[in-house]
C-alpha cells in the first residue's frame, strides 16, 4: 500500500466550518478513485493549513490520481500543495482488531 500526504496553506479567514463545507463538498468525489482505500482530511487552522492522507493500494495509482489536472485543481482549490508518497507496509487496524502486512 501507498500512503500519500498532501497538505496546502488556506487563506486566514478561512474558518472551521468554512473547511469542514469545502472538504464535504468534496468528499463524494473520491468513492469512485480507482485504487483508493481511504482519505482523510487534515485541517490545523491554527497554522493555516489543510490538506489529506490518502491510503492508496498501488504507487501507480497514486501516482495517476495526482496527476496535473489534480494538481492544478488544488492550488484553485487551495494553494499549491505539497505532496509526499509513502509505501505503507504495515496497518494496524483497530476497527477490525486486523494488522495488515
Amino acid at each position: 500500500m501507498i500512503i500519500v500526504i498532501v497538505t496546502f496553506k488556506i487563506s486566514p479567514e478561512v474558518t472551521e466550518s468554512i473547511l469542514k463545507e469545502k472538504f464535504l463538498a468534496s468528499a463524494t468525489i473520491y468513492k469512485d478513485t480507482p485504487g483508493l482505500i481511504r482519505k482523510n482530511y487534515l485541517s490545523d487552522i491554527k497554522n493555516n493549513t489543510g490538506g489529506g492522507v490518502y491510503c492508496f493500494d498501488t504507487l501507480a495509482n497514486a501516482e495517476s490520481w495526482f496527476d496535473e489536472k489534480r494538481i492544478k485543481w488544488l492550488t484553485q482549490r487551495y494553494s499549491k500543495p505539497e505532496i509526499s508518497f509513502y509505501d505503507n507496509p504495515i496497518v494496524v487496524d483497530n476497527l477490525t482488531g486486523d494488522i495488515i502486512a
